[in-house]
């Protein structure tokens, strides 16, 4: 089998090098797994890619916001799918499959780049380098759904991302709708649960029995604690992050509890194409949870501490509410201090945001006491009807 990347204007050394480290005999994978395209799929594999982006269903949507599309298309245009692992189970309920796809990229030539599905957009692509030895390393940490290892502890994750996306009403969608879209996202797995578990429930590679009878236990593993907040918990399909949904009054959370990875960020080039994305993403993100995060518009903290304290923004309760729950700790000195803020600015509008929003969480005592103290007299009377149970 010839080498696909003959036909690659931009063709660089390290190709030949690779493929001669990578390559098994003629259509087998080499010692990395991946499978070498000869030139005749290549250009059946990108002609595809290009017809299905174009069509009037394409996956662009599922993948990534529609004000990214047209600057993606316009990056698909001469990319050269150059490799593959075949089409591999991408979840644990067998409803969703994976091709990740080897390419090269003539507007970028430094290295080659890895689609965890022939699909995914260019700024989802994770970086592999120039050699086999870098290319084994970018997909290791997604190689899981190839082997029969188990996924890594929900507890045990070490690093957490909450991201504030709005409410129900922002958002279109009651709280059941909202987590089947999450479902259905190219990166997540098929098995979700609810706050009834601390571990995840189902088994890391369900076969048999267990595969068919998975729809059946769906609502029991979905069951809420009680006294929590409303949440509903999926891993990402290739890394085993835990991706949560959670509602407390309407409003709507995004955590992810991941495991760092090495690779170089996808970020750069993501913040670039979509300027909507969370701000202060950390770049240790893995680009399995970062295509889920990357569907939606969301805040940070940080980001919607900024939007509340700005005298200039416009005073928006969803913004606000977000922010009051962004605050929220164990000693609830930020969301004091928060709400203390809104209560004495001087824009009626915001003043009664404030009390709104001390509606939110009049669950908590010290509120009451804090925005009492710090709230004007003639507003006392209208605070303590928004914090009566």
């Amino acid at each position: 089998m010839g080498l696909p990347s003959h036909w690659w204007k931009d063709q660089k050394p390290f190709l030949d090098a690779l493929f001669a480290e990578t390559a098994g005999d003629s259509g087998q994978p080499g010692k990395t797994g991946w499978v070498w395209l000869s030139e005749q799929q290549s250009r059946e594999a990108s002609a595809r890619i290009q017809s299905t982006e174009e069509s009037e269903e394409a996956p662009l949507g599922a993948w990534i916001p529609a004000e990214a599309h047209e600057a993606c298309f316009e990056m698909l245009k001469g990319v050269v799918p150059l490799a593959t692992r075949g089409e591999l189970r991408g979840d644990r309920w067998m409803r969703k499959i994976h091709n990740p796809t080897l390419f090269g990229d003539p507007a970028r030539p430094e290295q080659l780049w890895i689609a965890l599905h022939e699909t995914a957009p260019p700024p989802l692509w994770i970086p592999a380098g120039t050699t086999a030895d870098s290319l084994a390393a970018a997909f290791a940490p997604y190689v899981w759904p190839e082997t029969q290892d188990p996924l890594p502890s929900v507890v045990g994750l070490p690093r957490s991302v909450r991201i504030f996306l709005g409410t129900e009403t922002e958002m279109g969608a009651d709280f059941d709708t909202i987590v089947r879209f999450f479902q259905g996202l190219p990166m997540t797995d098929s098995l979700p649960w609810g706050t009834r578990f601390v571990a995840d429930p189902w088994p890391d590679h369900p076969t048999g029995i267990a595969l068919v009878g998975a729809g059946y236990r769906m609502p029991e593993n979905m069951e809420q604690a009680d006294g929590a907040v409303t949440s509903i918990t999926m891993r990402s399909r290739r890394l085993g992050a835990a991706i949560s949904i959670s509602t407390q009054q309407k409003f709507c959370v995004l955590e992810v509890r991941y495991a760092p990875i090495a690779h170089d960020s996808i970020l750069p080039l993501l913040t670039q194409i979509l300027p909507g994305l969370p701000k202060g993403l950390p770049s240790d993100m893995p680009a399995d949870a970062l295509a889920v995060v990357a569907r939606f518009r969301g805040y940070q903290a940080d980001e919607l501490l900024g939007f509340v304290r700005n005298p200039e923004e416009e005073p928006s309760l969803g913004y606000y509410g977000m922010a009051c729950l962004a605050t929220m700790g164990d000693d609830g000195a930020a969301v004091r201090t928060l709400l203390a803020e809104l209560g004495g600015r001087g824009d009626p509008r915001q003043r009664d945001l404030g009390y709104q929003l001390a509606s939110i969480a009049r669950y908590k005592r010290f509120l009451h006491e804090a925005l009492l103290r710090e709230t004007d007299a003639d507003k006392r009377e209208a605070l303590k009807n928004a914090l009566r149970p």
